[in-house]
């Protein structure tokens, strides 16, 4: 009898295995057909469809993982992080005194207790300044003062010496605002939780907080640092995130959704000049977005932004995402007036995306979306998809594809489109730039610089009716409405810093 049960044991383990390796020989094939993958890329995605379907076969997808990273010649950021190597974009404390002249009624903070008093109390055309120190904070979140500021007297939260204040957040939210003209600065606030699904959001704005402006501050451990959201029938709108820095010090392990910069409902949102990274996610269903807007919102601007979804040598499974107009999609109930799509008019324009294992950027049912003069590097490209999605895409410099999936419409014209070897990976744009696995993109020689402007259109620089300001690229110079140029800036001068000098960035 025994004899007998481990013969069936065996066959049925057999017939598992091999349903299981026909299992990924089919995604294998879908995802060579429908998303142009590499091989090594395909592996892992085959890999990571096992692993969330028949986690028992353990040995079998990692069998299939293993063959994927003996294939691939991977590119990876290979030096330790730091922002000083990209001036012109995260924190700027430079810019800002370092002890500036406080205005009378200002509130002064030196310990936790304090901080939460003046939140509640504090009127408008008032500052709340931190002390230098760090305040260790707890409870489920803080609540402000609910007389409403205005554009005249709006509500100020900062540090007296920015980059020198430690807000520990041991919370599921953080500060709730729920009022417009607020503004936040020079903090850093880092999650604590002992377990990542207790550390949602740093900051959560919702309801009326209407021209929040969110700068020079980081963000270290939260699965949503930023979640902007409705209340009823109330929307935030016309808000700014500028100039910050989010990262997690490790993967998140939970089920809940990561993304750094969660903006739902809002119309009008500036998302300008942020560094992003390592915001990868090993529970749930292992997808993460660096930044999103959803829930139907429009004239939305991304905008100058450096996203790095993993800064380490190590690749990890799951799909990390760059950037998203739609993210992983709301119910139609759920949207803004329960609209048709996820977001309308749109714009996504001189960002870097880098070291994803999915696409740089995703659109999901999302209208009429402009995307232009980005740089996709070591990406799968960029994914139209769902008949409710388009998007016109120019002056991009893509590593991978531009994708119409289910329907979606892409209109694309004057992109450098860079196909990536399909058995190691390699990446052509490594003969184009100095050193891009790190972020820096610096053309290698002239003749680069000239076929990146020979091969462009004209600069769409129409007026976005969120800024009626003047644009500039990625590296901060002044675009033209006679400019044309490849990628997210025109002049690379002053912009990847070789060797940072020891001041301003963290």
């Amino acid at each position: 009898m025994l004899h007998r049960g481990l013969k069936t044991y065996f066959a049925t383990i057999g017939i598992v295995t091999h349903l299981a390796v026909i299992s990924g020989g089919l995604y294998l094939v879908r995802q060579w057909d429908t998303q142009g993958e590499t091989l090594p890329a395909a592996l892992r995605h085959s890999a990571n469809e096992l692993k969330q379907q028949l986690p028992e076969l353990k040995p079998v997808h990692q069998a299939i993982a293993g063959v994927a990273n003996s294939l691939s010649s991977p590119s990876y950021f290979w030096r330790k992080f730091d922002t000083r190597y990209w001036p012109t974009i995260g924190p700027d404390w430079r810019s800002e005194p370092a002890k500036p002249t406080a205005p009378l009624g200002t509130l002064w903070v030196s310990d936790a207790q304090g901080f939460r008093k003046a939140l509640k109390q504090v009127l408008p055309g008032q500052e709340i300044v931190f002390k230098k120190g760090r305040y260790s904070l707890q409870g489920k979140r803080f609540d402000i003062s609910q007389v409403t500021p205005s554009a005249s007297r709006p509500i100020t939260l900062r540090a007296e010496e920015p980059g020198h204040v430690v807000l520990a957040i041991d919370s599921l939210e953080g500060i709730v605002l729920n009022q417009p003209h607020w503004t936040i600065s020079g903090l850093t606030f880092k999650g604590v939780c002992a377990e990542p699904s207790n550390c949602e959001h740093a900051l959560h704005i919702v309801g009326n907080a209407d021209h929040s402006l969110i700068e020079n501050n980081t963000f270290i451990d939260f699965n949503a640092a930023i979640k902007v959201n409705r209340i009823n029938q109330s929307f935030p709108d016309h808000g700014i995130i500028r100039r910050n820095h989010f990262y997690n010090t490790q993967p998140r392990n939970t089920s809940r959704p990561v993304t750094p910069i969660n903006l739902d409902h809002g119309n009008a949102w500036v998302i300008d000049r942020n560094i992003i990274r390592d915001f990868i996610k090993t529970g749930g269903n292992q997808v993460s977005y660096g930044a999103f807007m959803k829930g139907g919102g429009k004239n939305g601007l991304i905008e100058n932004n450096l996203v790095i979804c993993n800064t380490s040598s190590r690749q990890y499974g799951g799909f990390q995402v760059g950037l998203s107009l739609g993210g992983g999609g709301m119910n139609q109930k759920n949207r803004r007036e329960q609209s048709s799509s996820e977001g309308f008019h749109h714009t996504v324009r001189n960002n870097i995306v880098m070291h994803c294992n999915d696409v740089g950027l995703y659109i999901n049912r999302t209208s009429d979306a402009l995307v232009n003069n980005n740089i996709f590097y070591h990406t799968s490209g960029v994914d139209v998809r769902f008949p409710e999605s388009s998007a016109r895409l120019l002056n991009n410099i893509v590593g991978g594809q531009i994708r119409e999936r289910d329907q979606g419409n892409a209109i694309a014209s004057h992109n450098l489109l860079f196909t990536n070897n399909f058995l190691t990976e390699k990446q052509k744009l490594d003969d184009w730039f100095k050193s891009p696995a790190i972020g820096n993109f610096s053309p290698k020689n002239q003749v680069r610089q000239a076929e990146l402007i020979s091969q462009a259109t004209i600069y769409p620089i129409a007026v976005h009716s969120v800024t009626q300001r003047t644009v500039t690229d990625f590296c901060g110079n002044t675009v033209n409405t006679q400019d044309s140029f490849a990628g997210a800036f025109k002049n690379s001068e002053n912009c990847f810093v070789t060797r940072p000098d020891a001041s301003g960035h963290e």
